[in-house]
Formats: C-alpha cells, structure tokens, sequence
C-alpha cells in the first residue's frame, strides 16, 4: 500500500541472497545468538529509503532490549518475493519472519506450504489483538478461517496534479466524479505534448489493484460473496474499463505505458510533464516535488463514476513455524513494530498510512497529519476502501486479468471482449482452486 503495496517496488540494489546464506537457523533448531539471545531473521523486499528505515528501527529495538536480536535480509523484489519464499520453505532454508510482504493476496500459496504459523493463540492477549485492526484489515490475512497474517503499511492511492497546469487550463476546483475528472482532462490536454491524465496501462498487480476501485465505483464486484465466480466482467465492469479506454481513444490520457518494476508510471508521467494528472500514493510525493516543487503538487481523492471506491492496499507480516523461542521472539518483535511509536515513525518516514487505530490515534502521528495536509486525501478513502479477495488463486486471477486490462488499453480489443477473456482463465483457477 508503498510504492510496493500498490504496485510499483524497486528493484534490489544488489543481487538477490543465496538461499544458503538466508537461513534463520530453521533447520536445525538453534535459538541462534549470544550471551542468551534469541536471533531471528527476518525477510523483507524494502529497497530505497524504506530499506535505510527498516534497519534503523530495528537495530533501535536490538539495542531496546538484550534477549532478542534481530537481524534483516533484503530476500528479493515484491515480483519475486513469494516464489523465493516458497522454494526456501520448501528446502527449510526460510527466514524465521516475513515482514511486509508487499503481496497478501498471493499469501495463501505461502500458506499452502504449512510453514505459516497461525496466530490465533498470539492474538487471544497482548498488546496486539485482532481488535487493534478494522475487518477489512484483518481480512487481507484471513484463509480458511485463520488469521495468518497482519497488516503492518497501509496505503492507498489518489490522483496527484500539477497545479501550474490546472491554472492555465482555467480549472479553479478539483473533479469529484470520474464525467469532471474527464472533462477535466480534455481541457488540461495539448496534443502529444502534454496529456491531462497518465492512467495506469501494463501487467502486474498495479493496474488490476487501481481498476478495482473503478469496477467498485460503477458498482460492481470482483469475485462473488463466497469468492467462487468471476463478476468483474458485468456490466458495471464494461463501464469501468470504458471509462480509462474512452480518455484513451479521445486523446487526453497518455497512450503508452511508463509502469516499470520501479515505478507504478505516476512519477515519470507527471515530472517529465507528460500529464497534469496520474494515480499514485502519497508515498511518490516526495520524489514528484523534488521535480515539480511541493506548492505546485496537490492531491484529490480518486472520483467515483458512481460513488467513491477505494482499494486498501497492505503488506503483510506473518510468522514462520521454527521453534518456539523463535516464534515468541518473532511475536515479541511484531508487537513491537504494530506500536503507536514505532509505527508512526515508519509511517512518517515511509510516506504509508496507519495499520491501527492505536496508531491513527497517536499524538505524533496526528500532528504529522496536521503539518502534512495533502495526506488527509489518502487517509479519508480509508473510510470507504475495501480489500481484494485473500484466497490461493488470486495470483492467477489477477495475472489473467492484467493482461487483458492492458490489451483493452492499448486498443487492441474492446473492454467487453478483454474482461470475458480474462474472466474465462479467471474462472478457470478458481475452479482449480475449489478441486
């Protein structure tokens, strides 16, 4: 819900460990460490300044405290995160802790492994239970009934705008429904030389994660109720999807794709004055000032073609069955990290929203909110965001997916005939899935 959580995770700055070199002590049992410490070692796919962030608060909680030490390894990018994971499980060579995994929906094919440690009995007491996190919170980590993973980053996205551009187009307000936000787009567009939006066109999670939000907008559904047959080729989708092709067949919206693996697109679109406007979370405004200047940077909620809809964007944190001084010292760990202080800290840091009330509730965080008024846009579609569906297939659902979003993208087929495409493999992990 980091440029991770919603879709756009740089890629490692060296090369990826060997698995030989990542193991927790897993394999043979050892607690690990000196004088009396538990050490535990802890997986994450942080690059950039949330890398330079995770290492100082954790090694502040190794020197908090002397029985447990933790040690962080950057395992691989979000693409490749899981697949790696998997493989090291497989061969007992894992880590003893995931933190933020950046792909909770594609958890469960972790959890199918049976090294994921439920935390039912973690959660029952504490300073961290399952009423320190909303429903759809907890869902994001929710499989057959268990709760194996937590939310520890919530993000979402918004629509970022060059203000200068606004004001030469002569709109004076921001669009609240998707009819301004096109109209809006028309106006800010010069030719090929500037565009009035940069809508998100490539595969992966990014694009399938931001349309979600439009299917919801029109009033559609992803999956059904008990996540076992495809909707999101319904009408109400036909018209999520016309509604990013039409700006793309009229000419306000930038017809190619700038997504990489470091970048969701939103940020070379609007430095490089290619859009007035792109989608993108609140945790690329630092880098989009750097260029643009923060006074000519604003921020409006994404507009709903019929109401407002937000998708709740989260990296996961989860708990790898060793041994139990290793488990207890993870759990230890965890609360530690879901505290008002800390998470605060990383949140203000890391440019993510609160991952608990506690949290959202605490001093320095408000007052970060107050001074940071641009991030209020962000954190009010928390009120109504949702979250995507937590079950083994969602890997091969999304992928189906994403191809045809970017196919109807770039025109190559109609929105109909690309989300019954993808509707037809979709359906068909499901009900793999379901055998």
């Amino acid at each position: 819900m980091r440029k991770r959580l919603l879709g756009a995770t740089a890629l490692a700055v060296g090369a990826a460990l060997a698995l030989s070199g990542c193991s927790g002590g897993s394999v043979t049992g050892n607690s690990g460490g000196s004088g009396g410490k538990t050490t535990i070692t802890v997986w994450h796919n942080y690059t950039g300044p949330q890398a330079t962030e995770v290492k100082k608060l954790i090694d502040e909680y190794n020197s908090s405290q002397d029985t447990i030490d933790v040690q962080p390894q950057y395992a691989a990018s979000s693409d490749q995160f899981d697949a790696k994971l998997i493989n090291a499980l497989k061969n007992d060579t894992g880590p003893d802790m995931v933190l933020g995994d950046s792909t909770p929906q594609q958890t469960g094919e972790v959890i199918q492994t049976g090294k994921v440690l439920p935390l039912e009995d973690y959660l029952s007491s504490g300073d961290v239970t399952k009423d320190s996190f909303t429903e759809g919170m907890l869902s994001t980590g929710e499989f057959d009934g268990k709760q194996y993973t937590l939310p520890t980053d919530i993000g979402d996205y918004a629509v970022v705008y060059n203000k200068e551009m606004f004001k030469e187009a002569g709109i004076t307000d921001t669009p609240k429904t998707w009819a301004e936000f096109q109209d809006d787009a028309k106006k800010l567009t010069k030719g090929t030389t500037q565009y009035g939006a940069y809508l998100p066109i490539g595969t992966g999670e990014w694009p399938v994660f931001t349309w979600q939000s439009m299917l919801w907008g029109a009033g559609g559904e992803f999956l059904n109720e008990d996540n076992t047959k495809v909707e999101f080729n319904s009408d109400a989708g036909v018209k999520a999807l016309t509604a990013w092709t039409d700006m793309l067949q009229d000419g306000s919206a930038y017809p190619q794709s700038l997504l990489t693996t470091s970048t969701n697109g939103a940020v070379p679109a609007l430095t490089s004055k290619k859009a007035a406007m792109a989608i993108t979370g609140a945790y690329d405004l630092s880098t989009i000032d750097s260029t643009l200047g923060k006074d000519n940077v604003g921020v409006f909620a994404l507009p709903g073609i019929e109401q407002p809809a937000m998708n709740l964007g989260t990296n996961n944190s989860y708990i790898i069955k060793t041994t139990s001084a290793k488990q207890d010292a993870s759990w230890k760990f965890l609360q530690w990290w879901l505290s008002p202080d800390t998470q605060a800290k990383w949140d203000i840091a890391t440019g993510l929203l609160p991952a608990n009330q506690a949290t959202a509730d605490n001093a320095t965080w408000k007052k970060y909110l107050e001074e940071n008024p641009r991030l209020k846009a962000f954190a009010d579609e928390l009120e109504y965001a949702k979250a995507r569906p937590s079950i083994t297939a969602y890997g091969e659902v999304s992928a189906a997916l994403s191809t045809q979003l970017q196919s109807a993208m770039l025109l190559k087929t109609s929105p109909k005939e690309a989300l019954d495409a993808a509707a037809e493999k979709a359906q068909a992990a499901l009900d793999d899935a379901a055998k």
